[in-house]
């Protein structure tokens, strides 16, 4: 078999795959625009003269749910944490990166044996914890419980590109005088921008999609994030399909946004932050 060949049917193959992943993002979208009628009959079809928008103006705000004060929540609780997560965790990396010790190996380790512990079982621990210092149902909270523990994917994702770094801009940059925060700050960090994004993306997804550390920490008095407001305008039993895939549909645009807006970054910071590690 020739090059040629291989390479059609691995572009085939990518391709079909690619359209296999959109056919549930197809059903929510298309399904958000129609009847309930039309879903039920069936769920794949387009019917573009009887399409509508009455779905996500009946479902942006009700007595139980309002999608724009959801919004707000968990902007605030996304954008404060992935903020703190990555100043920390890149500050952290630099320091790791750059020295040899054993000291900062043993920490990078241990930092690395967060990656295996589920959110699950650390838990109770936190919500302990958070009630001690009077921060259980509050978005400081949450959001500090968000940055402790995605800050080793983050330092992870940071110390592999940083690695590919040249130390002689180090070098370069102490003859001229300049310290390390500076270098840091002035060199090193703006150079990590395509690690900065897959980052940024990744943790925005998994903050933004969280469902039950908020409901827990968070809880139900102090307001709701998109997830958790999501299950109760729809409740456990709802049947509303129209309603549902409205709100599916009004949950992921902002992330879509985001990712479409930095995807240009994402995949040149998966590629070079895995060159050397």
């Amino acid at each position: 078999m020739t090059n040629r060949r291989i390479e059609v049917i691995r572009h085939a193959f990518l391709l079909f795959l690619s359209l296999f992943l959109l056919v549930p993002f197809y059903i929510a979208f298309v399904n958000a625009f129609k009847t309930r009628e039309d879903i039920l009959s069936n769920p794949l079809s387009m019917p573009i003269s009887r399409l509508t928008l009455d779905n996500f103006i009946r479902s942006a705000v009700t007595p139980s749910f309002n999608i724009f004060k959801a919004y707000g929540t968990s902007i605030l609780i996304t954008v404060f944490s992935v903020i703190f997560i990555i100043l920390i965790s890149a500050m952290m990396s630099y320091v790791i990166a750059r020295n040899k010790h054993r000291f900062y190996k043993v920490t990078y380790l241990l930092l690395l044996t967060g990656l295996m512990i589920p959110a699950q079982v650390i838990l109770i621990p936190i919500v302990k914890v958070l009630a001690a210092l009077g921060l259980m149902f509050t978005p400081q909270g949450l959001m500090l419980y968000n940055i402790g523990f995605y800050i080793p994917f983050t330092v992870f994702t940071y110390v592999g590109y940083i690695g590919t770094i040249s130390v002689e801009l180090d070098e370069s940059a102490k003859i001229d005088g300049a310290g390390k925060f500076t270098i840091f700050r002035k060199i090193i960090f703006p150079l990590m921008l395509p690690a900065t994004a897959s980052a940024v993306i990744f943790l925005c997804l998994w903050i933004w999609n969280d469902f039950v550390n908020p409901s827990i920490i968070l809880g139900s008095t102090k307001g709701y994030t998109v997830t958790t407001g999501i299950f109760r305008a729809i409740g456990q039993y709802s049947t509303n399909w129209e309603d549902i895939f409205a709100l599916v549909v009004m949950a992921s645009f902002p992330v879509l946004l985001m990712y479409l807006f930095m995807q240009r970054y994402f995949i040149a910071g998966l590629t070079e932050g895995s060159v050397k590690g």
